[in-house]
């Protein structure tokens, strides 16, 4: 069954390799990785990573020392670029309101800090508890961030572009199903580990096809670009949300910048 296993594991990889190459020709030739050029950095990334992996599963075995501490040293490093990308993305949401968009990175960051630490602290000098635990509170922080965002622009009625909205479904759906994986992993370890691998490659080949489909049309290189429709308009049509989202925007940039605001 664990031969088996193993096949199946290589088809899904060969697939999620053909499927990364052809989203990066598709960002390539529509131009996009103006508009996303950190996601595309995560792709390039990501892709490498994969292959090198590879390579040392072929070159020390599936189940030595040294082949897991490169594939999870590789992993923190994915886990980081992709976590840039989620910056992205959030910014090209909300980078018109600077106050808001001050405040949720500075979330962001915190939530990783605060989850990397304890994820140390808790393991008791574990280390591979400690690096699976670092790499899950990093999953974790960043579907928090995504449901947050979109839990705010829907309760402030900010428009999401259908775009944004699917590279975020795809962000978290990977996200959310790695804090899952990787809990079951940290209780098994080395029994689950071939099933882990399996089931987190899937899910990564899920959130390729999200990003294909929110990628396969040219984009503008930035939403912060879009020009805003006349206040006056605003009030009209939304009053009591544009107030809401415009009175805590102002507020959250005096907190920022205090200076600015001095007479």
């Amino acid at each position: 069954m664990i031969v088996e296993l193993q096949k199946l594991q290589q088809v899904v990889w060969g697939a999620n390799v053909l499927a990364a190459v052809i989203l990066f020709i598709l960002v390539v030739s529509r131009q996009n990785y103006r508009a996303f050029p950190a996601f595309t950095l995560y792709l390039l990334t990501n892709t490498a990573l994969s292959i090198w992996v590879f390579i040392a599963y072929k070159q020390w075995g599936i189940n030595s020392n040294a082949a897991w501490w490169f594939a999870w040293g590789m992993q923190v490093i994915a886990t980081g670029a992709r976590a840039l990308a989620v910056s992205e993305l959030c910014r090209r949401i909300l980078a018109r309101y600077v106050g808001i968009w001050n405040l949720a990175w500075r979330i962001l960051l915190s939530c990783a800090t605060v989850l990397l630490v304890y994820s140390w602290v808790a393991t008791e000098y574990q280390w591979k508890l400690a690096v699976i635990r670092a790499e899950r509170g990093l999953e974790l922080a960043i579907a928090a961030v995504i449901v947050g965002v979109f839990v705010f622009t829907r309760h402030y009625g900010v428009t999401v572009e259908p775009t944004d909205r699917w590279m975020g479904v795809g962000y978290c759906l990977y996200s959310c199903f790695s804090v899952v994986n990787n809990t079951l992993l940290e209780r098994y370890l080395n029994r689950y580990v071939p099933i882990w691998n399996f089931l987190e490659m899937l899910a990564f080949l899920a959130s390729l096809l999200l990003w294909t489909w929110a990628l396969r049309k040219k984009l503008p290189e930035s939403a912060s670009s879009v020009t805003l429709l006349p206040e006056a308009v605003y009030s009209t049509l939304t009053p009591e949300i544009n107030v809401r989202l415009e009175s805590l925007n102002e507020n959250l940039k005096r907190l920022w910048y205090p200076e600015v605001k001095r007479p």
